[in-house]
């Protein structure tokens, strides 16, 4: 995908320029504006799937998004904003190296074609601690896949040293092949749920939280 940021944090915008029969997949309403040379169709994510080979997905799956398909029958460009103030972030996908990604549903912003969402659960580890299932949509395919976030994002790499706890309010992404488990905090005014991730790979944790934190 080739883009480029006109604007950014707090509200960053991208234009990205689509070659002639290139079709990439945006967030439903996500468009600020284009060229006259594109359409856009609004489809669920289990049809696009199916015409472009990728994995086959159930209808009622979260990972059955409604998503909207731009095509460009000539060269043209179209700009996108996420619909909160933040920050974005490019994702690297590639079947041939496994680098693929677990990503929470609402992060995402737009994606090459070829790039695929599974919804996957988080693991049960922990549940009965009074952990969490986390609802969450994990990549394959090659590509590129841009997510956004609600605040400033910040990338940690683990290399197999390190443990780190993320509140879940605040993750945005993170690599397929981490170790995580699910568990519940409780403090003197909020609940908590957070996640413990080991091994090696990269978090993506975002400043802000586009939920209301559970009171005690």
């Amino acid at each position: 995908m080739k883009y480029e940021k006109k604007h950014t944090t707090p509200f960053p915008v991208i234009e990205v320029s689509l070659e002639q029969n290139e079709s990439i997949c945006i967030e439903p309403g996500t468009m600020v504006y284009s060229d006259p040379h594109l359409t856009f169709q609004t489809m669920h994510n289990s049809t696009r799937q199916k015409r472009t080979g990728g994995k086959r997905i159930g209808f009622f799956s979260q990972g059955n998004k409604l998503i909207s398909v731009v095509s460009a029958k000539q060269p043209a460009r179209v700009a996108i904003a996420p619909c909160v103030p933040g920050d974005i972030i490019e994702l690297s996908c590639n079947d041939s190296t496994n680098e693929q990604w677990h990503i929470i549903s609402g992060a995402f912003l737009a994606c090459d074609m070829d790039v695929n969402f599974e919804l996957k659960q988080s693991s049960w580890t922990g549940m009965l601690s009074g952990g969490l299932m986390i609802p969450i949509l994990e990549t394959s395919g090659t590509g590129s896949c841009i997510v956004d976030s609600c605040g400033v994002l910040q990338k940690f790499n683990l290399n197999g040293q390190r443990i780190i706890d993320v509140d879940t309010n605040h993750l945005v992404a993170w690599s397929k092949d981490l170790k995580y488990e699910t568990f519940f905090e409780r403090n003197t005014v909020w609940n908590e749920f957070r996640a413990r991730f080991s091994g090696v790979g990269s978090i993506i944790v975002q400043s802000n939280s586009r939920s209301i934190p559970m009171p005690k």
